[in-house]
C-alpha cells in the first residue's frame, strides 16, 4: 500500500522571485519539467476544475495524476461551490504539493459565466465561503491568483485581496489586467503596487514581465515580493536563468545557441510524447515548437512540414535537417523574436 507524502504546513512554504504561470494547454507537465531543468524555482499545473475532480472526469484526474511526484508545484483549481472546492482541495493537498491556488483570473467566457475565475469575484460574499472552505480543507499554502476586475468601472482587487488575506490566504497573485482587457494592452503595474501596499500578505506580479529588464522594472516599481512569467516563457525556458541571475550579479547571461535549443526543444517533445503518448503528445507540441524557433531564418516552410507530421522520430528528423541549412551565424542575425509589449 502507498504510503502518502506528507501534507506540508502552511509555514513551511513561501513563493520563490520567479515563477512559471498557469496557463491552460500550455504549461503540461513536460513543459513544467523543461522549465525547472533550466532554473525555474516555482511550477504550476495547468487549471483544473474542482467539479471534475469531485465528480471523477477521467479528463480531470489525468490532468492531476500528471502532477504526481513533481515538486515544487502548486495545483491550480477553479470553481464556485464550496462543496466542491473543499473536497478539490483535499484530494489535492494529499497529493503532497506544496500550495494549491484558486483561480479568480480567468476571462474565458464560459468559464466566468458559471460564476469561476474571474466571475467569482463578483460575487464577494460567495467568494468568501470559498475561501473559507479550501482554508478548512489543508495546511497547504493557499493563494489565488486575480485580475484587477471585470472593466476599469469595476475594479475591485484591494477588497477580493481583503478577502482573501482574510479568510488566510498566503500571498495574491495578481494579473494587473481586467477582464476585459484580456491579454492585450499594457499590464497597470500601478495597480500591482497599490495591492502591494494595502495588504499585509505577499503579493507577486503578473504582466508583461519577458526578460531580465522587465523583471528587475516590476520589482522596482511596484515593491512586489515576486514575478510570475507566462508568455515570456513560451519557447523560452532560458527566462527563469536570465532573470535570477540578472536579480542577483547585475549581468544577462548569452541567449541560447541554435544548438542548445534543438537539443531542449527534441527533450521536450520527447516528454510530450511520454506523458501524452505519440499522436496527441506530437500534435499538441505543434505550438511549442513554433514558440521555440520563432524569428530564425525559414521558419514558415518547416512549421507547415512538421503540421503533416505524425510521429516523434519524424519531427525529431525535420527539425535536424532544418537546423543544418541554418548556420548559428545566419540564426543570430535574424535574432529570436521576443513577445512584444509597449515600453515603460
Amino acid at each position: 500500500m502507498a504510503v502518502k507524502p506528507p501534507r506540508p504546513r502552511k509555514s513551511d512554504f513561501q513563493f520563490p522571485r520567479v515563477m512559471l504561470a498557469p496557463v491552460a494547454g500550455v504549461t503540461d507537465r513536460a513543459t513544467r519539467e523543461i522549465a525547472r531543468s533550466h532554473g525555474c524555482p516555482l511550477t504550476f499545473s495547468e487549471l483544473i476544475s474542482a467539479r471534475g475532480l469531485r465528480e471523477a472526469n477521467g479528463g480531470t484526474w489525468r490532468m492531476l495524476r500528471e502532477c504526481q511526484g513533481e515538486h515544487p508545484l502548486v495545483v491550480q483549481i477553479f470553481g464556485h461551490e464550496p462543496e466542491s472546492i473543499s473536497e478539490a482541495t483535499r484530494l489535492v493537498s494529499d497529493q503532497g504539493v506544496e500550495g494549491i491556488n484558486l483561480n479568480l483570473g480567468c476571462p474565458v467566457k464560459k468559464v466566468f459565466k458559471n460564476k469561476s475565475g474571474c466571475g467569482l469575484t463578483v460575487f464577494p460574499t460567495e467568494l468568501v465561503y470559498v475561501l473559507r472552505a479550501m482554508r478548512k480543507a489543508t495546511e497547504c499554502h493557499l493563494s489565488v491568483k486575480i485580475r484587477a476586475g471585470v472593466n476599469h468601472k469595476s475594479l475591485n482587487y484591494k477588497m477580493i485581496g481583503d478577502i482573501a488575506q482574510g479568510e488566510g490566504c498566503d500571498a495574491v497573485i495578481f494579473h494587473a489586467r481586467t477582464r476585459l482587457m484580456g491579454f492585450g494592452g499594457e499590464a497597470q503595474w500601478e495597480w500591482i503596487q497599490d495591492l502591494k501596499e494595502y495588504l499585509d500578505i505577499p503579493v507577486i506580479g503578473n504582466g508583461d514581465v519577458v526578460d531580465a529588464l522587465s523583471a528587475r522594472r516590476m520589482f522596482e516599481q511596484t515593491g512586489c515580493d515576486g514575478v510570475m512569467i507566462a508568455r515570456g516563457a513560451y519557447g523560452n525556458p532560458w527566462i527563469f536563468r536570465e532573470i535570477l541571475e540578472y536579480l542577483d550579479t547585475g549581468i544577462i547571461p548569452p541567449p541560447p545557441t541554435l544548438e542548445e535549443r534543438l537539443s531542449t526543444l527534441i527533450r521536450h517533445l520527447r516528454l510530450a510524447v511520454e506523458w501524452k503518448g505519440e499522436q496527441r503528445g506530437i500534435l499538441e507540441m505543434r505550438k511549442q515548437i513554433g514558440w521555440y524557433i520563432k524569428g530564425y531564418r525559414n521558419v514558415r516552410p518547416l512549421r507547415d512540414q512538421i503540421n503533416r507530421l505524425e510521429t516523434l522520430s519524424g519531427v525529431i528528423e525535420t527539425l535536424q535537417e532544418w537546423a543544418a541549412t541554418n548556420p548559428e551565424e545566419e540564426a543570430a542575425e535574424s535574432g529570436l523574436a521576443r513577445p512584444s509589449f509597449p515600453g515603460r
